[in-house]
């Protein structure tokens, strides 16, 4: 791995929150579930329940979900949902967690909700008081959806507020008002749950810094256990980018701020993105990434067991995102795995790295040689480069990022990225840009 640290012309590059990415995924031999399910046993496993379900699509979401879908299309998701699990046949394996993504999952009703939960239940089988993080949207969030969610081991809440200010949120696209948002918010704290985390957006077109203070000051009155804040990225396919509009040139400026003001409120830095409540203890703190599974049901979701990273084939578009899902209701045998990447060797060490260095807990040194038997520096001498340039420091047994690498995170991932992938994740993006996908 001969890779040498480039200096970066932009932070905001690409956030790296899986490696490889779901564009460099292709067509698989004809394999099944049951042959991979025992690297289940005795490892450190999570359960993933996808619905890609949204009221509309936010000029900025490339993720794959559909909007303006019926109850009776969620009921038939749901059924469908319930066959794979069936077949699935998980009895065997624990799960210690559970999170419910989507899409908006609290876009069900309440009757859909209770039913996704007893899926949730017979997944875990005899596994008792697990936690479950589910997220939300401020127009789909209700008392009694959120006290169903409560009832059943949910701990974290997510809500996407992205703004308090009426007209960035117009700016990206969102149907929610800020009045909404407050409800909502409000509506999650009154129900203790242990965590609630907070979603906002900075670098909007037209923000200023006194309209993201005003939105800071407003969530930091929920006191909220977490905030996610992300930079604006404008990918090829939304809604934004078909308007040609382009991220604030206040983004750098705007991070900067963030940090500085929820520092100075008493809240420690995970990530780029995530900001902790000091004085509460995470549900989910920040540790060593290492080599968990992860097994998803519904369309959508990635899965993760080992070496073998799988979904259904990525789409943007609302056509073709809703072909996928319609491919999905009529599968009759869902033991097929068909779209994925194994990961060889180096793969896992790039992922590894990745996983890890990014984040406030760092990577480990000898944690690194005890599961790869090799030289961290030998094999990733870029990370001397980042050391020479400011990024990185070395702290006992651990690389972690300086102040100025944790903003350059989204500049630094990429660099991680083998010659194999990106010329995958490119060949993705120049068929999706041409129409050949």
């Amino acid at each position: 791995m001969s890779e040498k640290s480039r200096k970066p012309d932009s932070i905001y590059q690409q956030y790296m929150y899986s490696y490889p990415h779901k564009t460099a995924y292709r067509a698989l031999p004809d394999l099944k579930i049951r042959d991979y399910l025992p690297r289940l046993a005795g490892a450190e496993n999570s359960l993933y329940f996808h619905i890609p379900f949204c009221e509309a699509k936010c000029g900025y979401c490339n993720l794959f979900s559909v909007a303006g879908r019926n109850p009776s299309y969620l009921e038939h998701y749901l059924d469908a949902m319930d066959e794979q699990l069936r077949q699935y046949h998980l009895e065997d394996y624990v799960f210690s967690d559970v999170t419910v993504g989507g899409g908006t999952p609290l876009i069900l009703t309440e009757k859909q909700l209770e039913r996704l939960f007893s899926f949730i239940d017979r997944g875990m089988g005899k596994v008792q008081n697990y936690p479950v993080i589910i997220e939300t949207s401020p127009n789909q969030t209700t008392e009694g959806k959120l006290a169903i969610a409560k009832a059943h081991h949910t701990q974290r809440v997510s809500i996407g507020v992205q703004s308090f200010q009426k007209e960035e949120l117009k700016r990206l696209c969102r149907v929610h008002s800020a009045e909404q948002a407050r409800k909502a918010v409000a509506l999650i704290r009154k129900q203790e749950f242990a965590c609630m985390n907070l979603d906002l957006i900075y670098g909007i077109p037209g923000q200023t810094r006194d309209s993201l203070g005003e939105t800071l000051r407003e969530a930091l009155f929920y006191q909220p256990e977490e905030l996610f804040i992300y930079p604006l990225y404008v990918k090829p396919g939304t809604p934004l980018a078909n308007r040609e509009e382009k991220p604030s040139d206040q983004t750098c400026f705007f991070y900067e701020m963030i940090r500085e003001y929820l520092s100075l409120h008493g809240y420690e830095q995970y990530s780029m993105r995530r900001f902790v409540r000091s004085d509460v203890a995470t549900v989910f703190p920040a540790e060593s990434c290492g080599f968990g599974n992860t097994l998803s049901l519904g369309c959508g979701g990635r899965s993760y067991l080992g070496n073998l990273h799988f979904c259904t084939p990525y789409s943007v578009r609302q056509t073709e995102c809703i072909q996928r899902l319609d491919a999905y209701l009529e599968t009759k045998d869902y033991t097929k795995i068909t779209h994925g990447f194994i990961l060889d060797e180096e793969e896992e060490k790039r992922r590894y790295v990745m996983k890890n260095i990014l984040f406030a807990s760092g990577l480990n040194v000898n944690e690194y040689y005890r599961i790869f038997a090799g030289d961290l520096k030998q094999d990733f001498p870029l990370l001397s480069d980042w050391e020479s340039e400011g990024y990185l420091r070395l702290c006992g047994e651990n690389y972690l990022l300086t102040e100025e690498g944790m903003a350059y995170s989204d500049a630094l991932g990429p660099q991680l990225i083998s010659e194999q992938v990106r010329g995958l994740m490119q060949e993705w993006e120049h068929n999706f840009i041409t129409g050949a996908i």
